[in-house]
């Protein structure tokens, strides 16, 4: 479906300018509501499951989505964090041997996959999510699998 828009463009506190846009696919220009309800459950010590749910997506994207999971301790930046898409319809990631006795955080984004038909940009990234590892002397470095 295509469409035509008229929206006003507001321009300082007294000032809006319309603009009319022709032939505009909403299918091209789908940002999905970030994910939320971020949950983390301990599987073993050194194993953590991250589950997350899309409180508002279409039924038309349901197995036609991907994710991407970033997570940091607490002294590392964002720009440092580790980042992993996973290409598939899946709303879980699993931590293993994660450094102990660290802080960690992560957060998680949406978009429909490059498989569908839908043209897209990733959702805000959403809320995060907080958690202590356990202490343990192996001092192994941290890896996602999905």
């Amino acid at each position: 479906d295509r469409l035509t828009m008229s929206v006003l463009c507001q321009i300082g506190d007294n000032k809006s300018i319309p603009v009319r846009i022709e032939d505009f696919n909403p299918f091209a220009n789908i940002k999905l509501r970030p994910p939320g309800n971020l949950q983390l459950v301990s599987i073993t010590e050194n194993t953590y499951n991250l589950t997350w749910s899309l409180n508002i997506s279409s039924h038309y994207l349901y197995g036609l989505r991907e994710y991407q999971v970033r997570y940091r301790t607490m002294s590392q930046s964002w720009e440092d964090a580790k980042n992993f898409t996973i290409e598939q319809d899946q709303m879980w990631a699993k931590f293993e041997s994660l450094s102990p006795n660290l802080k960690y955080e992560a957060a998680v984004r949406a978009r429909p996959s490059a498989a569908s038909t839908y043209k897209s940009v990733w959702s805000d990234w959403s809320e995060t999510i907080l958690w202590r590892t356990h202490a343990d002397s192996k001092g192994q470095s941290g890896s996602l699998t999905w």
